[in-house]
């Protein structure tokens, strides 16, 4: 045993003191870990459901606004008759990872060599998000076709029958109904409108909005699409026969206010009443929304935008306003060639538009995609 003069402090004591104080440390450290391990294990139970509240809508917000925003890129590109392109978020794969971490600090040798410098129990709880984004180019032969051939008939029947109550729907999708050509976004400057197709259009809009007009995009095989009306009242009946009237046809003989109209492609000839539409293709309304884009005057006059055929009530359905700032009330904006070009979040003709233009953009990306599954895709790995 060792005594240091005057004190009475053996240095046992001291060490044994010493190691009392790393015995409790250790203990706390210990009891630390644990409490943290069981609050990482209880934490996968509640960080996947959060996640999930979180990290769902946050990507679906995002995948919404750039779809948008590649859509709206897009019309201004094909304004100034520059190539296009789409990409289709095929897939995102995240993982969550949770990590528990604790240490104590604890000091031997004189306390002045470290008082006030560690930290007696320190703990931490985190985790982190890995997201991998996969995306597929919208292209190939039958994206070409897709984008280029008329709108199919259950597809247009679908979009009249849900939206029918404003008539610049029917002016945008529908070139031509028995024979009557659709007057909007004529490129030959020599053609005469004819004022019967503006007053088909009318006339289905009163009665869809009266409730007599129901679509049906097709049943059995083949499939037959059909237009039904079905009413009562003298105006009823004298707006039905004013249409049949319009579209080449006799009379209709209504049985309780309701009669049946097939509808068919516009190229199909078929004995009897039938209502014949020509579709507009997804390029041609792409073009006429284009038309719409407000570009400089010198750009058109210098030939770097196109000169498109001024925008009739079809083109004049959606608004897509240049700005040299980032308009504050804007639904959807994109910067392109030093403008920001966007679309005023308090314009409801023009969002309607857009929507029909975005459902029919969707339906072409997911059919292409899905027939393409062998292509190679890009995926982005994300870390933070």
């Amino acid at each position: 045993m060792i005594e240091r003069s005057g004190s009475g402090l053996e240095v046992d004591d001291v060490m044994s003191g010493r190691a009392r104080r790393v015995t409790i440390a250790m203990r706390s450290l210990l009891h630390a870990t644990l409490l943290l391990s069981s609050l990482g294990a209880a934490g996968c139970g509640w960080l996947g459901p959060a996640a999930v509240r979180s990290g769902r809508y946050a990507y679906n917000q995002a995948i919404i606004a750039t779809d948008s925003e590649q859509l709206l890129g897009t019309i201004v590109r094909i304004r100034y008759g520059e190539p296009t392109g789409l990409l289709a978020v095929t897939s995102i794969t995240s993982n969550l990872q949770v990590r528990a971490d604790a240490g104590a600090n604890f000091g031997i040798g004189p306390r002045s060599n470290y008082a006030g410098n560690l930290v007696p129990l320190a703990a931490g709880l985190g985790y982190e998000e890995n997201p991998t984004i996969s995306y597929t180019p919208v292209q190939g032969a039958k994206y070409l076709r897709t984008m280029l051939s008329p709108l199919p008939i259950d597809l247009t029947v679908l979009l009249l029958g849900a939206m029918a109550k404003s008539p610049q729907v029917m002016t945008l999708l529908v070139e031509g109904v028995n024979g009557i050509r659709n007057p909007d976004f004529l490129a030959d400057a020599t053609d005469t409108a004819d004022p019967r197709f503006g007053r088909i259009v009318e006339l289905f809009a009163a009665l869809d909005r009266d409730g007599h007009v129901a679509w049906t995009p097709g049943s059995g095989d083949p499939a037959t699409v059909a237009l039904h009306f079905a009413g009562e009242g003298a105006g009823y009946a004298q707006r039905v026969r004013e249409l049949y009237a319009l579209l080449g046809l006799a009379a209709p003989r209504m049985r309780d206010g309701a009669v049946t109209l097939p509808v068919v492609p516009g190229f199909e000839r078929r004995d009897g009443a039938v209502l014949r539409l020509d579709t507009r293709s997804l390029w041609d309304i792409l073009t006429i929304a284009a038309a719409a884009v407000e570009v400089p005057a010198e750009d058109v006059e210098s030939g770097l935008a196109e000169r498109l055929p001024p925008p009739g009530a079809a083109g004049r359905s959606i608004r897509i306003s240049r700005s040299e700032h980032c308009p504050d009330r804007a639904m959807i904006a994109v910067e392109e060639r030093g403008y920001w070009y966007s679309i005023d979040a308090t314009d409801q003709a023009s969002k309607l538009t857009f929507r029909i233009l975005e459902t029919l953009v969707s339906v072409q990306m997911a059919e292409t995609v899905e027939s393409r599954k062998s292509a190679p895709v890009l995926t982005v790995p994300v870390s933070r």
